[in-house]
Parts: structure tokens; sequence; C-alpha cells
């Protein structure tokens, strides 16, 4: 009938668990941090690149593949130089995405940005506009992240103590379990001797013996039925349950037909010993 405690997470497990997503918060805040930090730099670097109309020219050969130049692009080779030196440059680029030029425009802006970019003849104030929107946007993005991060470190930080208190609580609560559950068991096979017994066949003396006997259990019962309730009031101690909030039993065993499992069960014995000794109490009548 024991819940097997071996299975249970320790107090250190659960502080290693925590101190882990609190380092996972961490490097992907720095992540975060760094990209936002070169998406900013690239824009101040955006502003400064000169916009033009494209000419009516031949096209020049694509961005694409090995870097080309051409001089009716020089926008466009500029950005791309930009991007390059900040977006791309960050220290996680490799081992996050090591994706190309065209491939990383694709994923922060679009599809459809990167091709303007990486096929086009100009860098016109059109694309200029709708590219710095694009980066303010991804700005704003990573600054929406870093505060999700924040909270969330705020968080684990809250539960680094608590958390571990919380399980040691639960702990105790679990090994008063087992060891009432042994009571139980006992109580219950001493009880199935007793029923058992044929009391006809007995004299006074063994009666006498065995109605001490099922009074001895019933005070067991009586004695766990104390301990029970002490537990409970307990568990709404230790674990800071509300006054108007179900205590732990009632929260755990909602769905059971009683609503303190542990106790009925007890109340169930009790109402054998006490049927048992009056079976007794009959028997030495008769004798």
């Amino acid at each position: 009938m024991a819940t097997g405690s071996a299975t249970r997470p320790s107090d250190d497990r659960i502080g290693d668990r925590l101190a882990a997503l609190r380092r996972a918060v961490r490097t992907e805040r720095r992540r975060v941090a760094d990209e936002r930090q070169a998406f900013n730099a690239f824009r101040k670097r955006l502003a400064d690149v000169e916009s033009r109309t494209a000419a009516l020219a031949p096209a020049a050969t694509p961005l694409v593949g090995e870097r080309a130049r051409s001089v009716s692009t020089p926008g466009l080779c500029a950005v791309r130089d930009a991007y390059e030196e900040t977006v791309m440059s960050v220290p996680h680029y490799v081992e996050d995405y090591d994706d190309t030029y065209p491939e990383s425009l694709a994923a922060e802006f679009g599809r459809e940005l990167s091709a303007t970019l990486t096929t086009g003849t100009a860098f016109d104030p059109a694309i200029k506009r709708e590219l710095q929107r694009a980066v303010r946007d991804r700005c704003e993005g990573c600054a929406a992240v870093l505060d999700t991060l924040d909270t969330e470190a705020a968080s684990l930080a809250d539960l680094r103590e608590s958390l571990p208190e919380l399980a040691r609580d639960l702990g105790c609560l679990e090994n008063d379990l087992e060891h009432l559950e042994n009571d139980l068991e006992h109580l219950e096979n001493d009880l199935e001797h007793l029923e058992n017994d044929d009391l006809e066949a007995m004299g006074f003396g063994a009666l006498e013996a065995r109605h001490a006997r099922a009074g001895a259990l019933r005070d067991r019962c009586e004695t766990l039925a104390r301990e029970r309730q002490a537990t409970i009031r307990r568990q709404r101690r230790d674990l800071r349950v509300p006054g108007e909030t179900p205590d732990v039993p009632r929260y755990l065993y909602d769905d059971h037909e009683a609503t303190y499992p542990v106790l009925a069960t007890i109340a169930d014995l009790a109402d054998r010993t006490a049927s048992i000794r009056s079976r007794i109490e009959t028997a030495i009548a008769r004798c």
C-alpha cells in the first residue's frame, strides 16, 4: 500500500531543475538582447544609406550567391554590408541560425522584402521606408520578448525557495500517508482475525481477552482519527491554504465518494470494531 517514495523528486533535484530553467532564461535573454542591439545598430546604419529611384537601365546582377556589386545598386550593397555586420554578426548567429543573407532577410522581414533587397535594381525611398518599419517592428518585438523573459526570471526567482519548501511539505504529507496506510493495513488484518474467531466455542477467559483486544483496536481507530485530523490541520498551515479554500484532502480527493476518504476508512474500521465488541459481549453474557 506504500506510495513508493523512491520516485519522489528530492529538494535538491527540484532546486537543480529550477537552476537549469533560470540558466536557460538567462541564455535566451542574452541572445535576444544581442539581437535587439544588433537591429538597433542596423537601423542606425540604415538611416545613413542613401536611397534613390531606380534608373531605366539594364538590370543589375542580383545580390544572391556570391557577393555581387553593380554601379546601379550601391544602396542595396550598403544595406547588405550593414545587415551582415550587425544582425548576422551576433555571437550566437551561426549556432542558432547559420543561414544566408537572403534566408535571414526572409525569416526576419518576409520573403517579399527579402526578394526586393536581394534581386532589386535600386534602393528607392519606398523600399527604405518599408525596411525601416520592418526593423522598427523587429526591435519592438525583441523588447516585448525581453519583458516576458524578465517576468519569467522573476517568477523563477520567487520559486527558488518556495517550491523546494513546498516539496518538503508534500514529502511530509506523503510520509504521513505511507505510515497511515501501514497502520490501517495492520488494523484491518487484526480485525479480520477477530472476525474469523469462533466465539461460541470459546470460554470466558478467551472471550475476555478478545474483548480487551477489540477495545485496543477501538482505541487505535480513535488515535488514527485524531492523528489524521491533526495532519489535515497541519497541511492547511504548512501549505498556506487560505481559509476559504478547500483543505488538501477535499482538493485532492474531490472526485471520491467520501469528502475525507481516509477518515471515512477509519470510521468504517471503527464500526467493524464496535460490531465485533458487541458480538463478544453477547457471547460473554451467555457464559
